[in-house]
C-alpha cells in the first residue's frame, strides 16, 4: 500500500514539475517574426496543429503546377501586420500541408521561420496563408506551443 502511494506522489510530482517548467502565455501573445523583422499580436491557437502567417504576392522560382515539386524552391512573399507594416520574405519551401478548416481542405506552402517570445526564438514551421479577412495576421499553433508553454485564457497581450 505505501508503495502504491509513493508512485502515485512520484508520478504527481513529476508532472507538477514537468508543468512548472513550462511558460505561461495568453491567448494573445506580441511574437516577433525574425524574417520579417517585425512584431505581429497573434492569437494562440491550441486547436490549430501548425503555425500559419499572413501573405500576399506569393511567387515560387521555377513553380511547378504540381504542389510537391516546389518542395526545395524559393518562394518570396510579403507578410503584413495587423497595423500595416509589410515586409518581403524569402525563404526554402520545405513541406506543402494538407490543412481541414472551416472552409474545407486546403494545402499550403510550409517554411521555416524564427518566432521570438519573451527573449526566447524558436525555429518552427508555418504555413502560409492569406489572411487578411483575419484580425490576427499570425496563428500560433501547436508545433510552437509544444513542450514549453501552458496557455492561460485569462491572459492577453493586445
Amino acid at each position: 500500500m505505501k508503495r502504491i502511494a509513493l508512485v502515485l506522489l512520484s508520478s504527481l510530482l513529476f508532472s507538477c514539475g514537468a508543468m512548472y517548467n513550462k511558460k505561461v502565455i495568453g491567448e494573445t501573445a506580441v511574437i516577433t517574426v525574425a524574417e520579417a523583422k517585425m512584431d505581429f499580436v497573434s492569437r494562440i491557437d491550441t486547436g490549430a496543429t501548425v503555425t500559419s502567417i499572413h501573405v500576399v504576392d506569393l511567387q515560387i522560382e521555377n513553380e511547378s503546377k504540381d504542389k510537391e515539386k516546389n518542395v526545395g524552391k524559393l518562394v518570396t512573399f510579403v507578410t503584413e501586420n495587423k497595423q500595416g507594416k509589410r515586409a518581403t520574405i524569402k525563404l526554402p519551401i520545405s513541406d506543402v500541408a494538407k490543412v481541414k478548416n472551416s472552409q474545407g481542405l486546403e494545402y499550403r506552402y510550409v517554411v521555416k521561420m524564427h518566432l521570438n517570445w519573451a527573449g526566447q526564438p524558436r525555429l518552427v514551421e508555418v504555413n502560409l496563408r492569406d489572411r487578411s479577412a483575419m484580425t490576427y495576421k499570425l496563428l500560433i499553433g501547436r508545433n510552437w506551443l509544444a513542450n514549453h508553454y501552458v496557455v492561460d485564457v485569462t491572459k492577453s497581450e493586445d
